[in-house]
């Protein structure tokens, strides 16, 4: 009986036992369920914070102001122009006379005034020509000093056109469309010195046979035109004068060959390209003869292969720009019958000209009109006094150069 006892006993403390184990065994698994699930949920409130937290994307929200009320632009006020009259004081200033301009004849008393003593008369002696080499020459050397001859004094600086400043510009002219006979403006009008050991019958050097071309030009301008003219520059072609101070015509004369340098004939053809105009008259009135060889040269190599040289027609309208004319009028060429050579007819109907891009660069004339121009005692003996013509034909040719576009002068009207 005992035994059983003692067996029950060990039963049910085996029992006992085993519940225990199974019920540790149930809460083990009972907690490790709770936290499994609590860290489930811990995870799942953790992604959910992290989903709610997680910043937008960034935008830029435009708004668009409404526009600033300004008060409008009155375009019909003018401003009101107070013309005022301005001195200028000049101190008299007496400049010296170059000899190549002493020999002037009788001035006409205009504004600018003749470099002659009041009363002068030069009287000049008709003599043969020297025998000539034909070819110009190419030398080294530079032509003699005096680079530049100017004579004039501060008054005269003060002419002006159209209330413009006579010293700024070198030129400047305007034409009534509406009347040809309407021009104003002024001009300087310059001559070239070049090399010659040749003297004209009257002792003057070559390039300056006759000295009262551009005075007497001058003149007629300032009678019969409202164009102020100053004739007093004497330039030579070594330096770049004639560029720097862009004188619009540059006149050179003369009968016998020159030399030139490289350099010279260089500056002649920038100054061309850039707007200037030069006049040639050949004092022997012949083609072929030494001083048309020379400038013909001289041209060619100014301007290579442009140096083209055209028969001006007569119908051209430089003949009908202020005077008319239906051709050249006569010079030398066909009133006078002293150096000419046996059985050769030099009557030249027509000038020749050089042009560039359709612009007048060059005007040849074999006609020697500068013995009409300079009103030689030989000419007024042959032509009984008379050289209008003459002049106005030479006012036609700087009126033309003043005008016609491309030139200096225009350059300076299509500026202001």
């Amino acid at each position: 009986m005992q035994m059983m006892k003692l067996t029950e006993i060990k039963h049910t403390e085996n029992l006992s036992v085993g519940m225990k184990a199974r019920r540790a065994l149930a809460v083990c698994l009972v907690v490790s369920l709770l936290i499994h699930l609590a860290l489930i949920v811990s995870d799942m409130q953790i992604e959910a914070k992290k989903i709610k937290v997680k910043s937008k994307p960034m935008s830029v929200k435009f708004i668009q102001k409404a526009p600033r009320l300004v008060k409008p632009l009155e375009l019909t006020k003018r401003p009101t122009i107070v013309q005022r009259a301005l001195t200028r004081r000049v101190a008299q200033t007496r400049t010296a006379t170059p000899r190549s301009m002493q020999t002037a004849a009788t001035h006409g008393g205009t504004v600018l005034a003749s470099l002659a003593r009041p009363g002068e008369v030069i009287e000049r002696q008709l003599t043969s020509f020297q025998q000539v080499d034909l070819g110009p020459n190419i030398i080294a050397g530079k032509v003699e000093s005096a680079k530049e001859e100017k004579i004039k004094s501060l008054n005269e600086d003060l002419l002006s056109a159209s209330q413009l400043d006579y010293g700024r510009y070198s030129s400047f002219a305007v034409q009534n469309p509406n009347d040809k006979r309407d021009v104003k403006g002024f001009v300087h009008l310059a001559l070239i010195k070049y090399k010659t050991n040749f003297k004209d019958f009257g002792g003057e050097p070559d390039w300056n046979t006759s000295p009262l071309v551009l005075k007497n030009i001058a003149e007629y301008l300032e009678k019969y035109t409202q164009i102020k003219a100053d004739y007093r520059y004497i330039f030579t072609l070594d330096t770049d004068d004639i560029l720097r101070r862009k004188i619009p015509i540059i006149y050179m004369q003369g009968h016998n060959s020159f030399d030139y340098t490289e350099q010279e004939a260089e500056n002649l053809g920038r100054y061309l390209r850039a707007g200037g105009f030069l006049l040639i008259d050949d004092s022997r009135f012949l083609k072929g003869g030494p001083f048309d060889r020379a400038v013909r040269s001289l041209v060619k190599n100014a301007l290579g292969e442009d140096a083209v040289f055209e028969q001006l027609p007569n119908t051209h309208l430089m003949y009908q720009i202020f005077f008319d004319f239906n051709g050249p009028p006569p010079g030398d060429d066909v009133l006078s019958t002293w150096d000419r050579p046996t059985g050769t007819k030099t009557i030249y109907e027509h000038l020749d000209a050089v042009f560039l891009d359709g612009r007048m660069v060059v005007l040849l004339s074999n006609k020697s009109l500068n013995n009409a121009w300079n009103y030689d005692a030989h000419w007024r003996t042959a032509n009984g006094n008379n050289n209008v013509r003459q002049l106005q034909f030479g006012a036609n040719i700087v009126i033309f150069a003043l005008l016609q576009a491309g030139g200096y002068t225009q350059q300076v009207a299509q500026y202001k």
